[in-house]
């Protein structure tokens, strides 16, 4: 029964893990402390690529956050995240399409 808890409570700290990614300035911190330069960081944004399987998808509130673990295996999208005026332009790009599709 333990196991089972403490799955449920790993996968409910990576949700919210994965979901905060749909925030540039979140990522833009990250990047300033160097979480990036971390190895096993980087490989814990690898594992977290699960949560695009339909199974946890389905778990997610806020899509964006998907594309951002995808442009997050990126080292170059990555390093440009410590760059304020990279992350800014990201979360004006993010608004502009939320408006598209509220517009539809």
């Amino acid at each position: 029964m333990q196991k089972i808890y403490d799955d449920y409570k790993r996968f409910q700290m990576d949700l919210e893990f994965v979901q905060m990614l749909a925030s540039p300035s979140y990522i833009h911190q990250l990047a300033i402390k160097d979480y990036f330069q971390d190895d096993q960081f980087i490989n814990y944004l690898e594992y977290l690529q699960y949560f695009k399987r339909p199974e946890f998808m389905k778990y997610i509130r806020y899509p964006v956050c998907i594309k951002m673990l995808d442009c997050l295996q990126n080292e170059e999208f990555r390093r440009q995240m410590k760059n304020w005026n990279f992350a800014d332009k990201i979360t004006q790009q993010i608004e502009v399409t939320f408006q598209i599709l509220k517009d539809k």
